[in-house]
């Protein structure tokens, strides 16, 4: 059997600290890819398997280990800076830097016990072993926990939704439509008041709301000579706050 020495792991680190100051000094994006690029889908993943000592009967073997643990690490990373809210590329470098000198002084520590082997054929069978199990136990938590929260974190992203308003005449000219559409992130009560020339001909007050639900009433108005401006105002009694305000001119030619 052939065990590596340590220069890997000292390259791994080197590259790792590179990686680091290349993020934090610099804007280039090139400089950043080239250094942090591999470092992410294969150095980190190979510094892994090196400490946790998984055999490997080639290269090529040790290589897919290696991709495999990357991915792991990655997905990893994401749940905790994601947890401390430091997702950014600064956080990225710190945690790689951190799991490639973490796991060298691992495998350094732990001696020829902890160095990943190329087993030449005819040596150890291959076979399902404790730490397969393990590994994909522990790939299949963490990309559970990924899914998980990225359902949760799109559940709760509101920015592109809101509480529709509107006042519409119809087409006789005798009746006003106004309508609510709920696009709050969970159920709330509104008020809604609708004057006419300054005076107010309606008021709705209570208006219970599930997200996503659709309120509308029909409102009947004597016809006038001359346009007359109709306002429908939407409030919050919680706060007793104006959260929308609408308009339409009735009567006009």
């Amino acid at each position: 059997m052939y065990a590596p020495n340590n220069r890997d792991l000292l390259l791994a680190c080197l590259l790792a600290n590179l990686a680091v100051l290349a993020v934090a000094m610099t804007d280039n994006a090139i400089l950043r890819t080239v250094l942090c690029l591999p470092l992410a889908l294969l150095v980190c993943g190979h510094t892994a398997v090196r400490a946790i000592g998984i055999a490997a009967n080639s290269i090529a073997e040790h290589l897919a280990y290696a991709i495999g643990a990357s991915l792991v690490v990655g997905i990893a990373g994401g749940l905790v800076l994601n947890a401390v809210g430091a997702l950014s590329p600064l956080g990225w470098a710190a945690w790689f830097w951190l799991v490639v000198v973490g796991s060298s002084l691992l495998a350094i520590r732990s001696g020829g016990a902890a160095l990943a082997q190329f087993v030449v054929p005819g040596g150890t069978p291959n076979g399902v072993r404790p730490w397969h199990v393990g590994a994909i136990a522990l790939s299949l938590m963490i990309a559970t926990g990924a899914y998980v929260l990225a359902v949760r974190d799109e559940a709760a992203q509101q920015q592109f939704k809101y509480t529709e308003f509107w006042l519409l005449p119809a087409d006789d000219g005798g009746r006003l439509k106004v309508g609510v559409r709920s696009g709050e992130a969970k159920g709330q009560r509104f008020d809604v008041e609708v004057v006419l020339d300054g005076r107010p001909i309606a008021t709705f007050r209570s208006l219970e709301m599930a997200p996503g639900e659709t309120w509308t009433r029909e409102l009947p108005v004597a016809p006038g000579a001359t346009p007359r401006q109709a306002v429908a105002r939407l409030y919050r009694p919680d706060d007793n706050r104006l959260y929308r305000s609408v308009s339409a001119l009735l009567g006009r030619s």
